[in-house]
Formats: structure tokens, C-alpha cells, sequence
């Protein structure tokens, strides 16, 4: 009785420190990476950090966005500057330089699939198209986090300074 006693305590014992490690990195007992990353989810911040650890707003402070991952391996996400100019001529054909140039720099949006790497929390994103056409047909690799309704991932690099990484954090949408 004292054995299956002090098993049922160490076995509690572990499985405790086990559910408190999933929880410390974030994941959800019982789920794995691919099944949290399913959902809709918003921008709620997008920094580019430099090598001396200052950080910058791309899309300045009250950047939107959505992010879309589904049971399939697909996923989206259309990032935008919320003070993008409009323009003038009330027709997205017919811009000026100055319109144009503040429209392709307010906005970054891409699609493809996805695969995800549990021991490494590694998300490479194969984007098919994007808004900038030099990810087309490319991977881009992202280190993750889950905590709470959030998801962290940091790029190593961003497209305007391969010497910064990119930092966002995403809220499960409701």
C-alpha cells in the first residue's frame, strides 16, 4: 500500500511539472502547436528590432492586421498602416507617385501554406503571392510562442534591413 501510495504521489508529482512546463511555454495542455495556430487573429503589434535593440513601427502605432492559419496548411495575413493617405482621385487606378509609394510602403500581405516545427517551435511560412513581390515562392521561417490568447513570432530578419528582426504579436480573435 505505501509503494502504490508513493507511485500515485511521484506520479503526480511529474505530471504536474509537466502540465506547468506546457503552460510556462505557452501551449495549451493537451494541444498541440498546429492546433493552437488554427483560428483568426489580430495585429497587436509589429516591431522591427535592431542589432543595438532599438525598435521601430513599420506600419507606425496603430498598425491592423489579420492573421488566418486553418486545419489544412493554409494561411493569410494582410498587414496595414492605419493612417495610409487616400486617394485624391478616388480610384486606386489612378494615383500619384506620393499616393502610390505610401500605399505599397502601408502594406504587406501574403498567402500560402504552412508547416510547423514542435521541437524546434518553428512555423516556416511557404508563401505562394505577396504584396511584395519578392516572397513570392519563397519559405520564411518564424520562432513562435503561445501564451494566453496570444501568438508571439519573431523573423530574423525583415525585408527593410536584413540586420533586424521582426517581432509580432498576435490576439486570437473573438
Amino acid at each position: 500500500m505505501n509503494g502504490l501510495r508513493s507511485f500515485s504521489t511521484a506520479a503526480i508529482f511529474y505530471l504536474a511539472i509537466a502540465l506547468g512546463a506546457s503552460v510556462a511555454a505557452g501551449q495549451q495542455p493537451g494541444k498541440s502547436a498546429k492546433e493552437q495556430f488554427v483560428g483568426t487573429w489580430t495585429l497587436v503589434s509589429i516591431h522591427y528590432v535592431h542589432p543595438d535593440g532599438s525598435k521601430i513601427e513599420p506600419f507606425g502605432p496603430n498598425a491592423k492586421g489579420i492573421l488566418v492559419f486553418d486545419a489544412t496548411g493554409r494561411f493569410a495575413t494582410q498587414i496595414m498602416a492605419a493612417d495610409r493617405p487616400k486617394f485624391a482621385s478616388n480610384n486606386r487606378m489612378i494615383g500619384t507617385p506620393d499616393e502610390y509609394k505610401a500605399s505599397s510602403q502601408g502594406v504587406v500581405a501574403y498567402f500560402g501554406t504552412y508547416t510547423i516545427s514542435e521541437p524546434d517551435r518553428i512555423v516556416t511560412l511557404h508563401i505562394e503571392r505577396s504584396s511584395f513581390p519578392n516572397w513570392d515562392v519563397t519559405d520564411q521561417k518564424r520562432s513562435f510562442l503561445f501564451s494566453e490568447d496570444e501568438l508571439r513570432y519573431t523573423a530574423a530578419s525583415s525585408t527593410a534591413n536584413p540586420a533586424e528582426a521582426a517581432q509580432l504579436v498576435w490576439k486570437r480573435a473573438r
